[in-house]
């Protein structure tokens, strides 16, 4: 997989949450006439935010399920919840051998964070 794109009508709220809230740098970024987006990196997965309401073509966009999450792992995920700039659930651990928690995004995507504890 090459990188997961999430459109949205709220490209401030989410790429602040993601940028600000989460402190993942960004790779690229761009506002055209016809598109604007921004590309994060979520600890080598690619995340692209697309503004839905400035697409050329207006992209139509459903309810969010919950079949789609982001997960990112990371070596401590106490430390990273520590240092979060949002509320979140605490870590918890798991009985499939991995501490996470998990919140969610302002368009309401999962976003889960994951240390293995097993391996």
């Amino acid at each position: 997989m090459s990188y997961v794109a999430l459109a949205t009508r709220r490209f401030e709220t989410l790429t602040d949450f993601y940028g600000e809230a989460l402190g993942f740098a960004v790779l690229k970024q761009w506002d055209r006439p016809n598109g604007r987006g921004c590309v994060f990196d979520l600890n080598g997965l690619k995340l692209e935010i697309l503004d839905a309401a400035q697409e050329k073509a207006a992209l139509e966009l459903g309810p969010v399920g919950d079949r789609i999450h982001l997960v990112i792992e990371v070596a401590d995920v106490d430390a990273v919840y520590r240092n979060l700039a949002i509320d979140a659930p605490p870590p918890v651990t798991t009985s499939w051998g991995a501490r996470t928690f998990a919140l969610r995004d302002p368009d309401g995507t999962p976003v889960h964070y994951l240390q293995w504890t097993n391996e």
